[in-house]
């Protein structure tokens, strides 16, 4: 049976159902982060959560939906652990920067969870309305200090999430190399009216900063 983790910490208090659905997600982080996610099994998954196979597909449909599910909660603390590290960081150039870097670097640095917020980013409004929340903030931060030239609208938004997409599943695929993220960043930041040269020394300067983890996100809360 599967220790308790972020799913069912979160669940303790609620009831059978919510519990049950916990135990088979954090089933289903373990499984992932140890074979992977074409390895793992809807059978071993159930196996590992204690419950009968047909316990699963009353909560899920099947072994993508539930990777979907898990790489939601992931997502949102990858935002929120983005935005956090950010905090005392005020130049618009170096936040815009910097967060797709590191998206992109923080998801492709574990392939499988990255695929599964590829996927999530993509299945999910509500996941995506908070993704662009905090970079339409930024993007009207660099506005008001005059760094950025652009219209900041739904489309220019929306593209900028396609691009650090792409440059995310590209990586992912092989396509692309591990310099992925700055290539983007560097786009992004001519998009916005940056001077070339200003957008390369962003996009490319060193990260100083220790790397942002996934498996933090995978875990109960200290205390």
């Amino acid at each position: 049976m599967t220790s308790t983790g972020l799913f069912v910490w979160e669940a303790q208090n609620l009831g059978k159902s919510a519990r049950t659905r916990a135990r088979l997600m954090d089933a289903a982080v373990q499984l992932f982060a140890r074979d992977g996610f074409e390895a793992a099994s809807v059978n071993e998954i159930a196996r590992v959560a204690d419950v009968a196979n047909g316990t699963f597909y009353v909560h899920f449909r099947d072994k993508d939906e539930i990777a979907a599910a898990v790489a939601f909660r992931i997502a949102e603390g990858v935002v929120r652990q983005l935005d956090d590290a950010m905090a005392e960081v005020t130049d618009a150039v170096e936040r815009v920067s910097l967060g797709t870097r590191r998206f992109v670097g923080l998801a492709a640095s574990v392939p499988d969870w990255g695929r599964a917020l590829f996927r999530a980013v993509w299945l999910f409004d509500d996941l995506r309305s908070e993704l662009t929340q905090y970079l339409r903030a930024d993007l009207n931060l660099g506005v008001r200090q005059g760094v950025f030239t652009a219209t900041i609208d739904d489309f220019l938004i929306d593209t900028f999430v396609a691009m650090a997409l792409n440059a995310l599943f590209g990586q992912l695929q092989g396509a692309f190399g591990s310099d992925a993220g700055s290539r983007v960043a560097e786009l992004q930041l001519r998009m916005l009216g940056v001077p070339a040269e200003t957008a390369r020394q962003q996009a490319w300067r060193q990260i100083d900063e220790p790397p942002l983890q996934l498996a933090p996100l995978l875990r109960p809360a200290a205390g």
